[in-house]
């Protein structure tokens, strides 16, 4: 099951209702963040996916499940601090936030790609980029778009991306390959892309 915003707007507001209740801006800020998230994780140049495979030599795809590590939260706060995000609701937003994103990046995402040297085997990948710089304008013109943020905007929308990148980071996929083998064995290389 591939990442989507409603799962991934579910998981933040679930988290962001106890930190705080009642608030009318947390589904806002929730789906900004989510529709942000799922715009930028499965593009290539914001996102690097590299492997190493082993089975027989050859050709193929390459499919697996991406798991991901660390206090969602205790990456995401840190990382508004320091873009100037600070007070009692940072907190509540970091937590809910990186909560979120970590439960449903572990539930749903996944990876495909294509493999170098391995027609028939096993993959081990792992996430070597995230680029919180192309995350942060598409962050806030969802900000824009669903009207939160407001004159901070600008700080939320880089400290939110800066953790999130973080988080993003720490994913490492386990996955087959499948296409084109010979009966030599062989190791390789596989780049895929992350949903």
């Amino acid at each position: 099951m591939a990442i989507t915003t409603a799962a991934l707007t579910g998981a933040i507001t679930a988290v962001a209702q106890a930190q705080f209740p009642g608030s009318q801006v947390t589904p806002q800020l929730a789906s900004a963040v989510s529709r942000s998230v799922i715009a930028w994780i499965s593009t290539p140049t914001n996102v690097n996916v590299v492997g190493v495979t082993a089975g027989t030599s050859g050709t193929g795809s390459v499919n697996g499940k991406m798991q991901f590590t660390g206090p969602g939260g205790g990456l995401v706060l840190p990382a508004l601090n320091a873009a100037g995000v600070k007070g009692p609701s940072s907190t509540g937003i970091g937590t809910s936030v990186g909560a979120g994103v970590l439960s449903t990046l572990n539930a749903s995402a996944q990876y495909s790609g294509a493999s170098f040297g391995v027609g028939v085997g096993t993959d081990v990948s792992k996430v070597v980029r995230a680029n919180a710089a192309t995350l942060i304008p598409i962050m806030l013109g969802n900000f824009q778009a669903q009207s939160v943020g407001g004159p901070n905007g600008p700080q939320l929308a880089r400290g939110l991306s800066n953790g999130i990148a973080s988080i993003v980071l720490t994913g490492t996929g386990f996955g087959g390959v499948v296409g084109l083998g010979s009966p030599v064995g062989g190791t390789g290389t596989s780049t895929s892309v992350l949903f």
